[in-house]
């Protein structure tokens, strides 16, 4: 049985006339320089492709970059698919300035694997000191500037005399054969890098196929997500597959592609358009990117901070807003700069928008005003692609961009899902945001833990955001009853349409059957009540007006001189009425200062349910955090979770009660 056939993709590195398509060409027998432009001025000036046979069952597909600074972009839309580098460096010049803009860029797109091709050693005429001096100089950059590559092979050779390339073919096939395989399982990520008419075939994409696989027999049909402002996503039927010039059925992850497109003309397709299915990728107009500002650049990044982004095969301009540090206060800063040699988390909003994905690596370059000439001043790894948008959101972005940025799948989608609140979460946008192509067990696993509901057959919901809806849905009945006591109740639309804020149609129907399973709320006919509301019609005006107050006040109940105040009472009348309400269950008295709604008190309860399901203990600061208790509250809503049996103490924290599961 033949052996499959593994793909890997190798670009070319290295400053101008460095001799980089001659030693392609010395390797495989291709000249890569196939427009005529390039033919007369004799230097790469756009992305050329080669395949080689490094051996039975190891074929790589060589991108040979352009070396000139004006068109490092074009050298980054090359390199961003590659799995291995070969830095080719002239053993006459050394290390020149795109060397080391190169080799940048290969830290930046985390490239860790290559060999460095000591080019053109005929010229030196056999002088082994000037050799040994220009090794030297090609180890101390790459220490320097790509770390990654530190550990390199550098091969001295010549293509024009041939000395050194069948030692040098040697080490990229040592290089080839200890690659990590491809993702092959994840939804397909094809960024275009070529269009063109093939004549009688029609529109034809190439790229370097960064995940998934390529198959059409079963389905033909892909999503294009456009680069670039007023295109939407488009739906194509791909009518064929190339690997190698050779049609193919299937294409593995890593391979070079090509793919005959129906139904699109070559003018509506671009360099920087992706193809795709399902919901890994998106045109995104802003994004949240784990950023490291490179130590070699001379300018500090600000909010505002304009700069080129380059992603995937695509570019575009953007603008800075720093969120924050990856670790630190959980706010974000008001004004935040990052130095050279510093990272942060940040959000770019961008010119126009670029398709990406969770995990992506993108490459940023300092501009002039013509965006040919700049630097490459840092880059990152794409943590949020689709931020849901809003003014004021800098700490919510922060805290949802450090969750991200972990390796744990379910805290992913655990943050995303507490971000959503009451508008809940799709399972595509969790696909997206949270990077991964199959979230059912994971998703399976929060609702069997009641971290999660699941709403319908798509949509997720944080389990905590139910039991404060609810609360807030009694809050409605009881201020209806208190304004209406002549009527019996009011309708679901009227109760649903009094929850404050904006909450999805789906939550707020799960979070009414939440409070009536529980008996928070009861129906009776067709409409609703507060739910053990017997003796409520029999409370005097006194108590529907300082029960008012407590539901109205959440977790900031009023002191008894507010409850005087507000309720118009003296102090006999207001201690009386508080009585009233406690013995009627209305209020629950949890110390000799502090008395919570019922409802209320049921959702702070319930949180603490929730947050020791997952986490082994509570502490003061937890449950501040968790419940917005103000901090003269925490203490005495601790103890008295310790009598009801909820939590226990332990030193100096809580940790579960034997009634955390209920009585």
């Amino acid at each position: 049985m033949a052996k499959p056939v593994r793909d890997l993709v190798l670009g070319t590195a290295g400053h101008i006339d460095h001799g980089k398509t001659a030693l392609v060409r010395a390797l495989t027998g291709v000249d890569t320089d196939r427009l005529p432009e390039e033919k007369r001025r004799g230097i790469t000036i756009d992305l050329g492709f080669a395949a080689w046979q490094l051996g039975p069952g190891l074929v790589a597909s060589i991108v040979d970059v352009p070396g000139h600074e004006a068109f490092v972009r074009t050298m980054v839309a090359g390199a961003g698919g590659v799995d291995a580098v070969l830095l080719v460096v002239s053993a006459e010049e050394g290390v020149m300035p795109q060397t080391r803009e190169h080799l940048l860029v290969c830290r930046l797109l985390g490239i860790t694997h290559g060999v460095v091709a000591l080019s053109k050693i005929d010229r030196l005429h056999g002088d082994a000191e000037a050799l040994a001096l220009a090794e030297a100089d090609v180890r101390a950059a790459l220490e320097d500037l790509a770390p990654g590559l530190a550990g390199a092979a550098v091969v001295p050779c010549s293509a024009h005399t041939g000395v050194g390339v069948p030692e040098l073919a040697a080490a990229v096939r040592r290089v080839a054969a200890a690659l990590p395989a491809r993702p092959s399982r994840d939804r397909p990520i094809l960024p275009i890098d070529r269009c063109f008419v093939l004549k009688g075939h029609g529109t034809v994409v190439t790229g370097t196929l960064l995940a998934g696989q390529l198959e059409i027999a079963a389905d033909p049909y892909f999503n294009l997500v456009p680069a670039g402002e007023h295109r939407p996503v488009r739906e194509l039927r791909a009518r064929a597959l190339h690997v190698r010039g050779a049609a193919a059925t299937r294409v593995p992850a890593g391979a070079r592609a090509a793919v005959n497109l129906g139904g699109i003309a070559v003018a509506e397709l671009a360099r920087g358009d992706v193809l795709t299915r399902g919901h890994r990728v998106v045109a995104a107009a802003s994004v949240h990117v784990l950023l490291e500002h490179l130590p070699h650049d001379s300018r500090t990044w600000r909010s505002g901070t304009s700069v080129q982004v380059c992603a995937g095969t695509a570019h575009t301009t953007g603008r800075l807003d720093p969120l924050g540090p990856l670790a630190g206060a959980e706010d974000a800063p008001k004004t935040m700069s990052i130095p050279p040699g510093t990272s942060a988390l940040v959000r770019i909003r961008l010119d126009a928008p670029l398709p990406v994905w969770h995990g992506q690596r993108v490459v940023l370059r300092s501009h002039g005003g013509d965006l040919v000439h700049g630097h490459t001043c840092g880059g990152g790894v794409v943590i949020d692609p689709g931020p849901r948008p809003g003014r004021g959101q800098r700490s919510r972005w922060l805290r949802v961009a450090r969750a991200l940025a972990g390796s744990d799948l379910r805290a992913r989608v655990a943050a995303l899902l507490t971000d959503a609140g009451a508008l809940a979460i799709s399972r595509d946008e969790l696909k997206l945001r949270a990077g991964a192509s199959d979230l059912e067990a994971v998703l399976s696993d929060m609702v069997q833990s009641a971290d999660a509901v699941r709403l319908g057959d798509s949509r997720h919901v944080a389990a905590a955001v139910l039991p404060e809806l609810a609360a807030a849905a009694v809050a409605v009945a009881v201020r209806f009853q208190a304004a209406h006591p002549d009527r019996p109740g009011l309708s679901r639309a009227a109760l649903l349409g009094g929850l404050p804020g904006r909450v999805a149609p789906d939550v707020a129907a799960a979070a009414l059957e939440h409070a009536l399973a529980r008996g928070l709320l009861e129906q009776r006919g067709d409409v609703l009540v507060r739910g053990g509301t017997e003796p409520t019609p029999g409370l005097s005006p006194i108590g529907h007006k300082v029960l008012d107050l407590y539901v109205r006040a959440g977790v900031a109940p009023p002191t008894l001189k507010e409850v005087q105040t507000g309720a118009n009472l003296s102090e006999r009348q207001a201690l009386d009425a508080l009585t009233a309400l406690q013995k009627a269950g209305a209020l629950v008295r949890v110390s000799a200062d502090l008395s919570l709604a019922r409802e209320h008190h049921a959702t702070l309860v319930e949180k603490v349910r929730v947050h020791l399901r997952s986490s082994p203990q509570i502490d003061v600061q937890a449950l501040k955090a968790l419940t917005g208790l103000s901090r003269k509250f925490v203490v005495p809503f601790l103890e008295h979770l310790d009598r009801l049996g909820i939590t226990r103490r332990q030193g100096e924290v809580r940790v579960a009660g034997p009634k955390l599961h209920g009585a």
